[in-house]
């Protein structure tokens, strides 16, 4: 196979695995919001592309210079839409509104500065570009993805670690598990992109081959776990007010003996009245039901207990799982038949939690129980 072939099959090849990975999974999870921006994720940014190199590569000119000005607006299309799915997915008051119009600001420049190029212009650019290096509007293009890059993941990782503080700090909702993929995901493509820049510097014909490859292999990633994580975190409009409350309010100073009494008053109480099976229970909740000031309550539970709320209350649900699964009396009960009176809101989620407790699924740990039993 000749490098013309080897240029066609794998150009040709991904845009086709990229065009099914978003029918797949637009289809399997029935449009929902996220999953519209995990799709055009998917296309987007990248199928245009894909076609302008493989055209370029191959001399199809006519089609060259009509994907020229799309694939150098669409390529800086990627890291706006990162930044949108993350909000998607963790933020339950988001809407795409007429404001964020303005993250493709760089892609309705880019086409107004390639389409101010004469024909003429544009097939010389297309023609250097053959040659492995690129004129200044290729330059430019690669400045403006880069400038992307770096404020892009920032914000992202910003915003992530955050989110993952204050979700474990004040809610107990175990749907947060099917979203610890989108952290991963984010340094996977942060590494793919330091994998591809590299590549394109030392080899800048890279671009019509790797980054194809590349891009397959994160995209797959993408579709299977929107797949498989399905749950969107269950939070209401109190989060927004009670994170402002929580972050302009001083941490109290406690004692060791004032922590230890705090830790037992609210133990008690969730075991009595059993509260941690309630699935929306918050931070917020308990501190009104117990009394207890909810900035003492989570320093005292993060000092003395050695974890986070999220981690208490799903940490009981678990052991109340346990007792289920062990006990005669639920002993007819189907594993997934106890997980709602665990208090998880799905099956997925439960498994999810279970497992990262004992380290095995709750099929697995139940086997293992009855096999020392006898």
């Amino acid at each position: 196979m000749g490098y013309t072939e080897f240029i066609l099959t794998i150009n040709s090849s991904c845009i086709t695995i990229l065009i099914i990975l978003a029918i797949i999974l637009l289809v399997a999870t029935r449009f929902r919001g996220e999953n519209g921006y995990a799709a055009a994720i998917i296309v987007l940014p990248n199928v245009p592309v894909y076609i302008y190199n493989m055209s370029r590569m191959l001399g199809w000119h006519e089609i060259t210079l009509f994907m020229f000005p799309i694939s150098y607006s669409v390529n800086t299309m990627l890291m706006p839409l990162l930044w949108l799915f993350t909000l998607r997915n963790f933020d339950t008051d988001f809407r795409f509104r007429p404001i964020q119009l303005l993250h493709f600001i760089p892609a309705a420049v880019s086409v107004v500065i390639v389409l101010s190029l004469s024909t003429q212009e544009r097939m010389d650019n297309i023609i250097y570009e053959m040659s492995g290096d690129d004129m200044w509007v290729g330059d430019l293009n690669t400045l403006i993805i880069l400038f992307q890059m770096f404020l892009y993941f920032a914000a992202i990782f910003r915003y992530l670690h955050k989110k993952r503080h204050y979700i474990k700090e004040n809610w107990s909702d175990a749907e947060y598990l099917q979203k610890e993929w989108i952290p991963k995901l984010m340094y996977l493509f942060a590494a793919l992109f330091v994998i591809v820049m590299t590549c394109y510097v030392i080899w800048p014909r890279t671009d019509a081959w790797l980054i194809q490859i590349l891009n397959v292999i994160a995209m797959s990633y993408l579709t299977y776990n929107s797949i498989a994580h399905p749950a969107v975190l269950s939070t209401t409009e109190e989060v927004s007010a009670t994170e402002n409350n929580s972050e302009n309010t001083p941490s109290p100073i406690l004692d060791e003996i004032q922590m230890q009494e705090i830790c037992k008053r609210v133990t008690e109480y969730l075991e009595t009245s059993q509260a941690f099976l309630r699935n929306d229970l918050s931070l917020a909740m308990l501190s009104k039901e117990t009394g207890i000031p909810q900035k003492m309550l989570s320093r005292a539970v993060n000092s003395y207990m050695k974890c986070n709320f999220f981690e208490l209350i799903n940490a009981m649900r678990v052991e109340k799982a346990r007792q289920l699964l062990l006990s005669p009396e639920t002993s007819g009960y189907t594993i997934d038949s106890i997980y709602e009176e665990c208090g998880f809101r799905s099956r997925s989620t439960f498994f999810l939690a279970f497992k990262k407790a004992e380290g095995k699924s709750p099929a697995q740990w139940l086997k293992s129980q009855k096999n020392e039993t006898f």
